[in-house]
């Protein structure tokens, strides 16, 4: 087909289409992303977070309610406005197409609304609270390491913006630290 315009086919013989339109362009196919260890360990000090997010629940729900005042209501404005940054990554993992991160961002919304449910109800979990962030803590700069050490990079996203998103989180769980340590 000599003097033909177009792709030329592949070793099969198919042809894929060259589009212009970024509206005919298909989206990327779902994927298990390479982590390695780094990533892995990212990822079970979290979970260990939301194993601790939701035992506060537990707990919580086992004692007389009251309302959040002090460094209470500080971590319940902390961890909200965290909660609230987790929640819109859920569009961020769906735009990656990584099964992993899919079937993670849910879980890490339950561990930290779990958390935040239970600071909001109950005086009594202080010490969870500080399990949770230090966890939460320990696998973000965990995070930061494997972004340094792989070059790993979010899309088309700007490492320094990807640096600066898990900073805010570090910044976040120190001060859930502080607080729920000033409140034991």
């Amino acid at each position: 087909m000599t003097g033909c315009a177009g792709p030329a086919p592949d070793a099969w013989g198919s042809v894929t289409p060259v589009s212009t339109s970024s509206a005919s362009t298909p989206k990327a196919a779902w994927r298990v992303g390479d982590f390695g260890p780094l990533g892995w360990l990212e990822t079970i000090l979290k979970l260990g977070g939301v194993g601790v997010g939701i035992a506060a629940l537990a707990v919580a729900l086992g004692h007389d309610a009251s309302a959040p005042a002090g460094t209470r209501l500080a971590a319940v404005v902390v961890l909200g406005l965290l909660c609230l940054a987790l929640l819109a990554a859920i569009a961020d993992r769906l735009a990656d197409r990584e099964i992993i991160g899919m079937i993670f961002i849910p879980l890490m919304n339950a561990g930290h609304l779990a958390m935040l449910a239970a600071l909001i109800v109950s005086d009594d979990v202080h010490g969870h609270l500080a399990a949770f962030a230090a966890l939460m803590l320990a696998g973000d700069v965990v995070k930061l390491v494997f972004l340094r050490v792989t070059g790993f990079r979010v899309r088309d996203v700007s490492p320094a913006v990807v640096y600066s998103l898990v900073s805010t989180f570090v910044v976040g769980y120190l001060a859930l630290i502080a607080l729920a340590v000033a409140a034991l």
